[in-house]
């Protein structure tokens, strides 16, 4: 795997800042180029982590970094902390009325993921979701919005989200979602078997007991979602690491046997041997910690790492059809389509089920953006 210098700088202090790994030396590097790592740690939303390793190493002699931009740093980190504690409260109580009313909220990701963390607070949090897998319980919940929330809207894709106490909200009436119909028929099969069979688990937040997803369907839920991102928008590294964090911190309740079936039933094989590459290659793990992955882990990576230093949008968004002045049909962005078409390209094989109806629903939902 090819990799320049500040890529090795960014995955080693990652390393050191998210998983706790020894320290590794740093190479030197330019002020220019010790802020172009910065702007990665920001674009993949791991700053935080990222400074926790710059502390980790700050006895290397060639950790040179400018000291403003290590203040900027230290910051950023600063913020990220201050706006978790900030969401707690609201978050807390959020669950506690939807409890309440006995509507069994399911967190999703955020706070959820963060609990597996070594600080929590360094991970960063967006929105809240909440997955409600009953549609009687889903339509109060929705209802309770309407009446208490702001900005009440529905996306384009059916999820329902608003403002409340500072906080952004999203209702799931699904946990995770295919666009291949047969695929996604399977999946919903299993997570409604799940949900409705097994134990629930609980995180905590200020004293109130939050629903998350059990360990095994959340490890699946993972694989599932960064395997979206890889063929619709680009990898984040912050997905990955909640992954890594399932394996080392939460493996202990996944039931292995289990999850390989469901991978193999969804036909993502393929995809769980270049997520289980992802984190022996880049994150230290060990092979014999990748039990959600078949026989091969030697699978080449470069072109995920390529794509990793590329993210930069969502273009998937940004080339819907819009009608102009004329008759004629024009993108929004025929760099982003462009962009799609070839990413859609290089990754196919990772996941071809799900890729081409992936892109076949971007298309046809691009053309809903047409004025009659």
């Amino acid at each position: 795997m090819k990799t320049d210098v500040i890529q090795r700088n960014f995955f080693r202090l990652l390393r050191s800042g998210a998983f706790g790994t020894a320290s590794e030396s740093i190479e030197p590097m330019s002020p220019w180029k010790w802020n172009r790592l910065y702007n990665i740690s920001l674009m993949h939303s791991v700053a935080a982590l990222i400074n926790d390793g710059i502390n980790n190493c700050a006895e290397d002699f060639f950790l040179q970094i400018p000291p403003a931009l290590a203040d900027k740093w230290r910051k950023t980190a600063e913020e990220t902390e201050n706006a978790n504690r900030a969401a707690y409260a609201p978050m807390a109580e959020l669950f506690g009325i939807f409890n309440k009313e006995q509507l069994r909220p399911i967190m999703l990701h955020g706070v959820g993921a963060a609990t597996l963390y070594g600080n929590p607070l360094h991970r960063t949090c967006g929105d809240v979701d909440i997955f409600f897998p009953y549609k009687p319980q889903a339509d109060k919940a929705e209802a309770w919005a309407k009446e208490n929330g702001k900005a009440v809207s529905r996306t384009e894709k059916g999820t329902l989200i608003y403002t409340w106490n500072g906080l952004t909200v999203e209702h799931y009436t699904t946990a995770q979602r295919l666009t291949n119909s047969f695929l996604n028929r399977k999946l919903q099969n299993i997570i409604s078997s799940e949900i409705s069979c097994c134990d629930s688990e609980y995180i905590r937040i200020e004293d109130t007991k939050i629903e998350v997803v059990p360990a095994t369907l959340r490890l699946l839920l993972a694989v599932l979602r960064i395997a979206r991102y890889i063929i619709n928008d680009g990898i984040s590294l912050k997905q990955v690491i909640d992954l890594g964090m399932l394996v080392r911190n939460a493996g202990d309740d996944v039931d292995y046997g289990k999850l390989k079936k469901w991978i193999s039933v969804l036909g993502l094989g393929r995809m769980a041997e270049v997520e289980g590459a992802l984190l022996t290659e880049l994150f230290g793990f060990d092979k014999d910690e990748m039990l959600f992955v078949g026989r091969k882990l030697g699978l080449g990576i470069d072109k995920i790492v390529d794509d990793i230093f590329l993210l930069t949008a969502n273009h998937n968004e940004e080339w819907y059809f819009t009608q102009g002045k004329n008759i004629f049909v024009r993108t929004s962005n025929m760099g982003a389509m462009t962009w799609q078409a070839k990413h859609l390209a290089r990754f196919f094989n990772f996941y071809p089920a799900e890729a081409l109806t992936s892109f076949v629903a971007s298309f046809a939902h691009s053309l809903t953006h047409i004025e009659e």
